[in-house]
């Protein structure tokens, strides 16, 4: 029989998972519907999202300390809402196909904020699609760009994309989104949904759905090019942790182009670390005191920030070759980054051809003092150029199925002025295998090794 005491216990823990269910139902409709969350344009034509002038995000390092309104109003965006967007129909389906003289809706998510800030990417993407549209199109069609701001949240860029797809977009395009791409191509395949242009995270390169024009083959040159310099007899590197199976190839993919390069690394010298890490203090003491003479770093912008202080701190310079954010603007150059050497699978932006130069200035006049000019935003204003150049192709018969066979048909020589020789083809997705070599001198970099390339495969 059940005491006075006991019926009271029971009542207190029946009035807590009443709470609890309410909590949840509040939780997972703030995930499902961010309207909170998005600075958005309420439409002008019925149709959908109207193209407005995207802000600049904060800062990356500001943003990772920053929470409630302050970080989300400056979020980049140029879309609507869950039940905002409107396009041919409500559902995903109705815009496999879009009519004669329609607009092409296109969905993007770039992460802004958050512990990384890729906002150039989205100034590229929107600048470019903007002067498409200024030249009356593409085949009579305007591009309507619905642009989502993740915020290094995975559950929050699907449940984005969900939305997205709902909204009726005809496709995903210009991606940089590294936590909601982990695990987004279950998502493409099930939906068939194209994305063209993608950050390249683990099983999109081996997608039919999935095109990144970045390569993933960074581990293994980048590998090649630290092993090949004299200087360097003790290898060490450092890369952002991604899920698993992403960590293990490319642990793989560095051990395997330090030996092409005629050298070997020990697994112990391979330290994987989360973006939000805080000080690399304790890595450098490790490579240090181990004798490291030579450092292959694969991170982002902030973190080559935190880095170098550590470096800096410890009066330790070893040979450097680090990917193409170390020269992003918000990193700080000094005399001790002087040498340091960059691969890059696109053009630098200092030394870029005429073809660069215009992205340059397309996103300088737009945007003006808020413009964020580096190989991000380079990437993003590409994969809108190859979304566009496909859409030309595709004449009248602008479906999601012509999309992916006319991308899989483009030619190699499309990337010229941007990157190498690109390798389209059906089936899995292996189209930039590149990379060049530049070093920094007076804080830019300038030409050092032209374009390797290799056929390797570490997924």
């Amino acid at each position: 029989m059940l005491t006075g005491r006991d019926r009271l216990l029971a009542a207190l823990f029946a009035v807590q998972l009443l709470a609890a269910g309410i909590f949840g139902a509040v939780l997972v409709n703030g995930l499902g519907d961010d309207r909170s969350q998005l600075v958005t344009a309420a439409p002008q034509d019925g149709r959908g999202p109207v193209d407005v002038a995207a802000s600049v995000g904060p800062s990356a390092e500001a943003a990772a300390g920053s929470t409630g309104t302050a970080a989300r109003t400056q979020t980049t965006t140029t879309g609507g809402s869950k039940g905002t967007a409107s396009g041919p129909g409500s559902s995903g389906a109705s815009a496999t196909v879009v009519p004669k003289g329609a607009p092409i809706r296109v969905g993007s998510i770039v992460t802004q904020t958050g512990a990384i800030n890729f906002a150039a990417s989205a100034q590229g993407t929107k600048a470019f699609f903007d002067g498409v549209n200024a030249k009356g199109g593409v085949n009579g069609h305007r591009i309507v760009l619905d642009l989502r701001d993740d915020q290094l949240d995975e559950a929050r860029g699907r449940a984005q994309a969900q939305q997205l797809l709902t909204s009726g977009v005809f496709a995903f395009a210009a991606w940089q989104a590294p936590l909601t791409e982990g695990r987004i191509v279950p998502f493409l395949e099930q939906n068939k949904m194209p994305l063209v242009g993608a950050y390249g995270v683990g099983a999109e390169y081996s997608s039919p759905y999935a095109y990144s024009f970045q390569s993933h083959h960074y581990g293994y040159e980048m590998g090649r090019f630290l092993a090949s310099e004299p200087k360097v007899t003790h290898p060490g590197a450092i890369f952002i942790s991604g899920n698993a199976a992403a960590n293990a190839a490319q642990v793989r993919a560095i051990t395997a182009g330090v030996k092409a390069g005629g050298k070997s690394i020990a697994s112990g010298d391979i330290v994987q670390v989360d973006v939000t890490k805080a000080s690399y203090d304790d890595v450098v003491t490790q490579f240090k005191l181990g004798g490291v003479d030579g450092l292959l770093t694969i991170i982002d912008q902030t973190a080559y920030n935190r880095l170098q202080q550590a470096l800096d701190r410890q009066s330790y310079h070893p040979v450097h070759v680090a990917d193409p954010l170390f020269t992003d603007p918000t990193v700080r150059q000094g005399p001790t980054t002087e040498g340091t050497l960059v691969a890059s699978d696109f053009s630098f932006i200092e030394t870029g051809g005429p073809e660069v130069q215009e992205y340059v200035a397309a996103v300088r006049k737009q945007f003006g003092a808020r413009a964020q000019i580096s190989y991000l935003g380079l990437a993003g204003w590409f994969s809108a150029k190859v979304f566009v150049e496909a859409v030309k192709r595709m004449g009248d018969d602008i479906s999601r199925a012509n999309l992916l066979r006319t991308m899989d048909r483009l030619p190699a020589e499309i990337g010229a002025g941007f990157t190498s020789k690109l390798y389209f083809s059906p089936g899995a997705h292996d189209i930039n295998r590149c990379l060049q070599l530049g070093k920094v001198a007076s804080g830019k970099v300038t030409p050092y090794k032209p374009y390797a390339c290799d056929n390797e495969n570490f997924d």
